[in-house]
């Protein structure tokens, strides 16, 4: 039992030390980085074009702060694999799955983008033959969708 004399300073103390274990997220108040990559420069690149930076594949502005390249593909049962760069490879515009042994996508289903050199390849096996829209929303972390046209 606390005698009077220490009752009012543990008090206080209790109050002032669970007062201190409230945690903050520092996240919440730092600006999140912004995206500045120019995707205008930026080409899928994968086995349907021999990994070349061709116009063709060159990534177009969808005037809604979007960019897409259309590619016809054939449903062979086979994967596609692909990735998006610069003409150079550039880390930061080397853009692809989050590990390097690469990842499978379906269609329809919207996946982040991960732009840096340990990136690895998408694989995309298309359900049926015809043209396919890579569509990527730049963000924080960017994301690309595929669906069938």
């Amino acid at each position: 039992m606390l005698t009077s004399k220490f009752r009012l300073p543990f008090i206080l103390t209790a109050i002032f030390l669970s007062g201190c274990t409230s945690t903050v997220n520092i996240r919440e108040y730092l600006p999140l980085p912004q995206d500045n990559r120019n995707y205008s420069d930026i080409y899928l690149r994968g086995v349907f074009n021999w990994w070349e930076a061709e116009p063709a594949y060159l990534l177009t502005d969808d005037d809604n702060g979007r960019y897409f390249v259309d590619v016809k593909l054939i449903a062979d049962g086979q994967p596609y694999d692909f990735r998006f760069a610069d003409n150079v490879y550039t880390s930061a515009n080397n853009c692809g799955a989050p590990d390097i042994s690469g990842q499978t996508i379906s269609e329809a289903k919207s996946i982040e983008l991960h732009c840096d050199t340990n990136s690895g390849n998408f694989k995309f096996i298309p359900s049926e033959t015809g043209t396919y829209r890579f569509l990527i929303t730049p963000g924080t972390v960017p994301d690309l969708i595929i669906n069938k046209l």
